[in-house]
């Protein structure tokens, strides 16, 4: 009987090999920029296109290496990082596995051009595939270029699974800032399709931070320091006022590497207790530092995975290091003007500066009202189909209720503009405001005869926003409020991206933007249900909503923004409506396709016999 086990050939196991390795484009950037930084360079340079699928390349001016060293780079396990066992205790550099180079030639067309110091003439290899085509001498700068041509060419399956450019590009975007950030004593650029991104000299790691974060963390970020005889954590950490939806910046380095733990980010959450909203994330850029021998790095290919030695007692010292950081610090909100938003002549009062209302933005025919971020319409019809679906009848008078937008003048301070523009009139009621009432600014309660309906205003609201909006992106028929002054706003790399790939739904939904040089949008315009105020962290929240729906749910890109638009504007729990507002509300609600459930499927409405109540009192039969 013939042999069945065989040993598959060097090109096969490479493939299979670089599955553990080669993911996306994002993990072939954080490989290659690794090797640069151990090689001890001091200015790292990215370049990629069709968000890595085409090309990456790193140049780096580190030692590079000679022509020997050179051949063997592209063999597996063939690393400067080790050499004895013994070495895997005591891990100093970001590579060591030496699987790298290997397991990227393996699945893509590699060109690579290094030169040392005390070499005259540099060294060109060419591997495509894990086979070397071509092995040259030429000049070259002191240091390596790698350039990664046509990834997964000979891997179209791992290809087909790669997401969108946008996302591809979100996920090299997060992996060059955090080790820009972990390297701030270094010069990095970034250039995506011939635009720069990114090009940080070498600065203090406030200053990267703010550099590959954004001008806001500048005012919002308190510095860490705290250490004992064993361990050292240092960095910054956000105020609790400044925080986010999702945990994108939340960045653990361990001995300057980029880990992912969740227990000790959970000491980091933990430490700032009943300061920060549930659902909440502060930001953090902490760096710790431990004796090597107090933890294993070698847990997985991608060396994000750590185990250590005494995880409890590292929770506790990151949970007080954080918590005394904050102690220290003055935590009462400031209030902030915005400059130019009063002007003062000589012997005269403060003048507002009403500029951002149209006289266009509203319209005045007495049949319209917002609040609270929607608007109401004249009421054509009862809530009789409330009753209808439940079996009630209205414990009130039945009647029209209408709500009435004011006149208003421009003129008008802009406090007294915003008064009477979202004060409501109303007239006759369709119940009586006992039957009808808010309870904790959360829920609505609505009495019909002898069943309590009890209505999530957040997800009631939302479901009927996420209805007009897919309708609006489906119809392409925009409702715009048009801006007196434009506003304008700087995106960073990423959200500019997801701007330009859904700027012409954006349009559809009534935002209307034009995208500028240098990653600024002007925003001339919002959708006509939105309150105008706000106009950048509107469409910043829009943003930061639909990348995360995108990481989370990999939703369809109409589907996506349509959700997005309707969590990020619908009435929170927390805000008061009035009962005109309640009332119109339920109308709304009971109008869309399906009214029982929010877009995420979170029950909108609960009803509440009172034969339950009776059975809950243990009154059955009484």
């Amino acid at each position: 009987m013939p042999n069945i086990i065989k040993i598959l050939p060097q090109y096969i196991a490479n493939r299979i090999a670089a599955g553990e390795v080669v993911g996306r484009p994002e993990a072939v950037v954080k490989e290659l920029i690794e090797n640069s930084i151990d090689a001890g360079a001091t200015n790292v340079q990215l370049i990629i296109r069709d968000a890595g699928k085409a090309l990456i390349q790193v140049i780096d001016n580190g030692k590079g290496m000679n022509e020997d060293d050179a051949v063997l780079s592209f063999q597996r396990h063939a690393t400067s990082k080790i050499s004895e066992a013994e070495d895997l205790e005591n891990i100093t550099t970001l590579g060591f596995r030496g699987e790298a180079l290997a397991s990227i030639a393996a699945v893509s067309q590699v060109e690579l051009k290094t030169r040392t110091a005390d070499d005259e003439i540099g060294t060109c290899i060419k591997n495509h595939g894990s086979e070397i085509v071509e092995h040259t001498k030429v000049q070259a700068e002191k240091g390596t270029s790698i350039a990664v041509r046509n990834l997964f060419y000979n891997t179209p399956a791992r290809r087909n699974f790669l997401k969108t450019n946008q996302t591809e590009f979100r996920h090299i975007y997060d992996t060059f800032t955090r080790l820009a950030i972990a390297n701030y004593d270094k010069a990095f650029s970034f250039i995506n399709e011939d635009e720069e991104i990114f090009d940080m000299p070498a600065e203090t790691l406030f200053e990267r931070i703010c550099s590959a974060r954004g001008k806001d963390s500048k005012e919002n970020l308190l510095e860490v320091d705290y250490s004992n005889e064993l361990i050292s954590l240092k960095g910054f950490i956000s105020k609790p006022s400044f925080t986010k939806k999702n945990k994108q910046d939340q960045n653990l380095y361990l001995n300057n590497r980029y880990v992912v733990s969740k227990a000790l980010s959970f000491a980091v959450h933990s430490a700032y207790e009943d300061l920060v909203d549930k659902g909440d994330y502060p930001n953090f850029y902490l760096f710790l530092n431990l004796d090597p021998h107090k933890f294993d790095i070698n847990v997985h290919p991608s060396k994000l995975e750590v185990k250590f030695e005494e995880e409890r007692a590292l929770f506790s010292f990151i949970r007080k290091g954080v918590w005394s950081t904050l102690e220290k610090n003055d935590l009462i909100v400031r209030v902030k003007i915005p400059e130019g938003s009063f002007t003062t002549d000589a012997g005269s009062k403060p003048a507002y500066n009403a500029n951002i209302f149209s006289s266009s933005s509203f319209t005045k025919n007495n049949s319209t009202c917002s609040s609270q971020g929607f608007t109401f319409q004249k009421h054509e019809k009862t809530s009789s189909v409330i009753h209808e679906m439940f079996g009630g009848k209205p414990g009130g008078d039945t009647g029209e209720a209408s709500y009435l937008t004011p006149e208003f003048s421009e003129s008008e301070p802009q406090d007294v503009l915003e008064t009477k523009l979202y004060k409501e009139e109303s007239t006759d009621s369709l119940v009586s405001k006992n039957e009808i009432w808010q309870f904790q600014k959360k829920y609505i309660m609505y009495q019909l005869e002898s069943t309590l309906m009890i209505i999530d205003q957040h997800a009631a609201h939302e479901r009927i926003l996420y209805e007009q909006a897919f309708e609006r992106l489906n119809n392409n028929a925009n409702l715009t409020q048009q801006l007196l002054i434009p506003i304008y706003v700087e995106l960073n790399p990423v959200d500019y991206e997801v701007a330009r790939s859904i700027e012409q739904e954006l349009g559809s939904l009534g935002f209307d933007i034009e995208l500028q040089s240098k990653r600024k949008v002007k925003i001339k315009g919002i959708p006509s249900d939105v309150r105008i105020g706000n106009e950048s962290k509107i469409l910043q929240e829009l943003i930061d909503q639909f990348k995360e729906y995108d990481i989370k749910l990999n939703l369809e890109k109409r589907d996506n923004l349509a959700k997005s638009y309707a969590c990020k504007h619908a009435i929170k729990a927390g805000d008061y409506l009035t009962e005109g507002e309640m009332l119109n509300l339920i109308d709304k609600l009971f109008s869309v396709k399906m009214p029982y459930v929010c877009p995420h499927g979170r029950p909108t409405i609960v009803k509440l016999s009172m034969d339950e109540l009776d059975k809950m009192f243990y009154r059955t039969g009484l």
